[in-house]
């Protein structure tokens, strides 16, 4: 438990046990002198100063026990107001085993995790030595400085870096940090370019004994480490809606029984019992589920244990007073190593005040039944246009509406690209397009009725509303009836919208991996593994359509000596450069590839035999015109080319006539060379 100061006023024998720091060595200590290893003080920062605001934390953390050694916990971080009226902040650490699944399979040594850490931070960050020289600095902070790396090694931070009007305070720093006392404070400092940029500072000593240390800056561009990037990086995020009660926020097992391990003070009464009532054994809260619910609550935690996900559930509880209230729980489930029990972390939030009357509860209760059997489809989808549908026929049989679609933007018009219900009426496809148009330039949601001006209504409905799905779509449903949408209409859509969000994230995730998979970093055209998924689909086509499949190989002539000469950053960008002018000397059916190194492959398909040596011609042109391939003292980049064919007729395999196609590129990067010899 800290104060509003961060300094440590209680602890439990698990945290001496943990973190190997005794009581008497922890109370009145700044808890992260305590436990949090220097580049990771600006997060930890950040953590606190969102938790003493009232919002729970939940996340993994990287923590230093007594001897140093670095730990991977769960932690929590909520805010406890005492009697007095002072806040305090209670933090729960879990250790994660090594040997947990929730562990990076990269597992790394503790000085090359705290390296990574400081490279990796995009807070700007320094590493100095004892004389206030700089010895480092990470990527950040030369993109918010706009100093180069050459320009600051091993010059003094005082002179580079400190208005003259300060100097004083970056004696006081210097002496800080050589005394071996971190420091936080706001302060100004001078970009390259000699204006000042205002910024919070952390200065902690790394090596007492050789003076050496951290300056952290905080800046207004600091992307990393602020408060808002800590409630996006949270495992749980606490819900929140106009008619909800406040939420209890929890951390249980995953048990038979859903024992509390943790429940945030003054957020029991939800259920109408106390805190120390739901964390005893006499009343676990699988006894406060209602018993028809029990077994669906369990079955949906044990499914989300095996992808170890975010989950959301709503289901009843039974209060004190024997009152039935339907709640919505939201956490995430954490798999623990063997011997361990799994825990997950979350929120319950009373909905009861979204149900208007009880005659309701069956009917909303059905409709949530089937929000989850819709789940569990787009899931299970494979493609945006599947999820679209899964979506529209979801407003039907969900939310038992008239009609309902999706629009994307194309160009300056919608395009709807999905729906369900249309086919019952003679709907005109641009059905409420103003609607459509302003929903996707708003947040909240655009509701309409068949009165409304200037829409050409659906002839199946008398009201309607249009909800963002993304940037560029918007789900719109109408109603048969003429009022605008309730709160239990309004609350399964979002539920629905949010899980068709969640799907068209995780297909846009895939089709990311995928295409990082499929593309070469550097150039960003394909890559070799690409190479090998597509030649036999080209092979099976070329045999359909007997038609022949050319090969090129280029290679960059004298590349290692560009590198050696001119450096690795200029080898990449020749590269590159080669990369485009092969792009754009192609048709858009033609391939190009980085196979290797320097080396670069074309696959040109249904062609003449004469078109191989047409595109060489093409390359050589474009490599000649190019500057972007012209070095400092003039010397010109060029290529060497070799080509081969194969056709379903051919004894050679694939591989064989690219084995050709190198051997006569290789054949005329020797006689260029032995031409340029005898020059």
């Amino acid at each position: 438990m800290c104060d509003s100061n961060r300094f440590v006023v209680r602890v439990n024998p698990a945290f001496t046990d943990l973190f190997g720091i005794s009581p008497e060595n922890s109370i009145g200590r700044d808890l992260d002198d305590l436990i949090t290893p220097l580049p990771f003080l600006s997060e930890a920062e950040c953590i606190f100063d969102k938790a003493i605001t009232g919002t729970p934390i939940s996340l993994i953390a990287i923590k230093a026990v007594s001897n140093g050694n670095l730990v991977r916990v769960f932690q929590v971080a909520v805010q406890i107001i005492v009697e007095s009226g002072n806040r305090l902040v209670c933090f729960i650490f879990k250790r994660i085993p090594e040997n947990s699944s929730l562990r990076s399979s990269d597992m790394c040594e503790d000085s090359e995790l705290l390296n990574s850490a400081f490279e990796n931070s995009l807070d700007p960050s320094l590493f100095s030595d004892a004389k206030g020289r700089v010895i480092k600095a990470n990527t950040a902070f030369h993109s918010e400085f706009h100093w180069e790396p050459a320009e600051l090694a091993e010059k003094s931070i005082s002179e580079l870096l400190v208005p003259k009007s300060i100097e004083p305070e970056s004696k006081y720093i210097n002496a800080m940090q050589e005394a071996g006392k971190k420091l936080r404070l706001q302060t100004v400092r001078k970009q390259r370019n000699g204006e000042n940029l205002q910024t919070s500072l952390i200065s902690a000593p790394m090596n007492t004994d050789k003076g050496e240390g951290y300056r952290i800056y905080r800046t207004p561009n600091s992307k990393a480490r602020t408060a808002v990037d800590i409630a996006e990086r949270n495992d749980f995020k606490e819900c929140s809606s106009s008619g909800f009660h406040s939420g209890m926020f929890f951390h249980s097992r995953l048990d038979k029984m859903r024992t509390m391990e943790f429940i945030a003070p003054g957020t029991a009464s939800i259920a109408g019992y106390s805190e120390t009532e739901l964390l005893s054994e006499e009343r676990p809260f699988l006894s406060v589920i209602l018993s028809e619910d029990r077994a669906m609550v369990l079955d949906t935690l044990d499914k989300s244990r095996s992808n170890r996900g975010d989950y959301s559930i709503t289901y009843r509880i039974v209060n004190n007073c024997g009152d039935i209230l339907w709640v919505m729980e939201r956490g995430k489930i954490y798999k623990m190593a063997e011997g361990e029990p799994d825990f997950c972390v979350g929120s319950i939030i009373d909905v009861s005040e979204t149900r208007k009357d009880r005659e309701q509860s069956s009917l909303a209760r059905d409709r949530i039944e089937k929000l989850h059997s819709v789940a569990a489809e787009l899931q299970q989808c494979r493609s945006e246009g599947e999820i679209y549908r899964i979506c529209t026929e979801a407003g039907q049989t969900v939310l038992n509406s008239a009609c309902s679609s999706v629009f994307i933007q194309d160009g300056t018009k919608m395009k709807q690209i999905a729906s369900s219900g249309r086919e019952r009426h003679n709907c005109n496809k641009e059905c409420s397009p103003g609607m459509v148009e302003l929903a996707l330039s708003s947040v909240s949601p655009c509701y309409f009725t068949s009165r409304d001006k200037g829409e050409n209504f659906c002839p199946g409905g008398s009201s309607g509303a249009c909800f963002r799905l993304s940037d560029k779509a918007v789900f719109q449903i109408i109603s048969p009836s003429d009022k605008v949408f309730g709160d239990i209409d309004a609350r399964i859509t979002e539920l629905l919208l949010g899980y068709t969000q969640q799907g068209l994230k995780r297909i846009a995730l895939q089709q990311q991996l995928i295409n990082q998979a499929l593309h070469d970093p550097l150039t960003g055209i394909h890559n070799r593994y690409y190479f090998n998924r597509i030649i036999e689909l080209e092979e099976l086509r070329a045999r359909r359509l007997n038609s022949s499949i050319g090969f090129v190989m280029i290679d960059v002539d004298n590349f290692k000596m560009v590198n050696d000469k001119y450096g690795h950053q200029t080898g990449d960008s020749v590269l590159r450069e080669v990369a485009k002018n092969l792009e754009n000397a192609l048709r858009k059916t033609d391939t190009v590839l980085r196979y290797g190194g320097d080396e670069f492959l074309i696959i040109l398909t249904r062609m003449t035999k004469d078109y191989c040596h047409k595109v060489e011609d093409r390359i050589n042109k474009a490599v000649q015109k190019s500057q972007g391939l012209l070095m400092v003292d003039g010397e010109k980049i060029t290529v060497s080319m070799g080509h081969a064919f194969w056709t379903p007729n051919a004894t050679e395999s694939i591989d064989e006539v690219l084995g050709i196609a190198d051997s006569i590129m290789y054949e005329n990067k020797r006689k260029k060379l032995e031409k340029l010899k005898k020059q």
